[in-house]
């Protein structure tokens, strides 16, 4: 790591030094407040970071959701254009509406109807967004995006970090699938499925990522993204979390990262609930186990 990216400032109270953050069923947590925390939701292991560029809350919005079986696990990173109290309002209605959500399995109704939300709000802050949905029992990720950046994924076989790109989209596709929320009601969203092993990771950013400036104003940009994963192949998550940090930090050359909100989120496929997932669903459906989101 770099004496730059060494000395940056993260709160204690959401310090990578904290206990991990753990959602098990029923469960809702996130918001725009700074962060840097090992998270934990059922299949999936992983570290979140969000600096917002003026301290405070900032435009990034991140979410992560269990539903009430405890075996589908949602998580949701969203760039708000603006700061202040049309961030605020929107990560309200997000709280809400991922909370309403947790049990929908398909995440393109629950990016089509927030964005119908926010349209009869009469929100008009142009917000893009990256979803994932794990669903632990048959190892199936599912993604989509509203306008957001696509991310990576690694395969463990292979050992390459390619991009979390979805399928081309038919000539006769509405004009403005998969766009950002919160322009116009009734934009149509697509998902990609990938069948997951123990062991692939997923990286997820935001714009302050790849759009963060060095001295001459040239942009970190995709490729030296990429060069940072494929040079961390063999790292954890903690490892490639810091590995990004030192990057951005060097290409800046300034860790305090006041260009604009930065926020990634690095996860991992881990083994899931063991048992029958009927059982696990029916026993978390009667037990209601909570993790530690309270304390976050």
């Amino acid at each position: 790591m770099s004496a730059a990216a060494a000395t940056m400032q993260i709160p204690a109270t959401e310090s990578s030094s904290a206990e991990p953050l753990r959602l098990v069923c029923s469960e809702v947590w996130g918001g725009n407040r700074p962060i840097h925390r090992a998270v934990e939701l059922p299949g999936i292991q992983g570290i979140l970071f969000s600096q917002p560029c003026e301290g405070g809350r900032g435009g990034d919005v991140h979410y992560m959701s269990v539903c009430g079986a405890g075996i589908l696990s949602r998580m949701c990173l969203a760039d708000v254009v603006g700061h202040g109290e049309a961030v605020a309002a929107i990560s309200d209605q997000m709280h809400a509406h991922m909370r309403r959500s947790m049990n929908t399995p398909d995440q393109r109704r629950v990016l089509g109807d927030l964005n119908t939300r926010l349209e009869q709000l009469g929100f008009k802050a142009m917000t893009t967004a990256a979803a994932l949905t794990y669903y632990t029992p048959t190892r199936n990720l599912a993604v989509s995006y509203a306008g957001h950046p696509p991310g990576w994924i690694f395969s463990k076989a292979d050992r390459r970090w390619t991009r979390l790109e979805l399928d081309p989209l038919p000539e006769t596709a509405h004009p403005l699938t998969n766009g950002p929320l919160a322009i116009e009601p009734q934009v149509p969203f697509t998902r990609k499925s990938f069948k997951m092993q123990i062991g692939n990771r997923m990286v997820l950013v935001t714009d302050g990522v790849l759009e963060a400036p060095d001295a001459s104003g040239e942009l970190f940009g995709d490729d030296r993204m990429q060069k940072v994963l494929d040079e961390n192949r063999g790292g954890d998550c903690a490892m490639i979390s810091e590995a990004i940090l030192s990057a951005l930090a060097e290409h800046r050359g300034d860790s305090r990262l006041d260009h604009d909100d930065v926020t990634f989120l690095v996860a991992e496929i881990v083994p899931g609930p063991s048992g029958p997932a009927f059982w696990n669903a029916v026993k978390n459906l009667i037990t209601r186990p909570r993790g530690n989101s309270d304390a976050a």
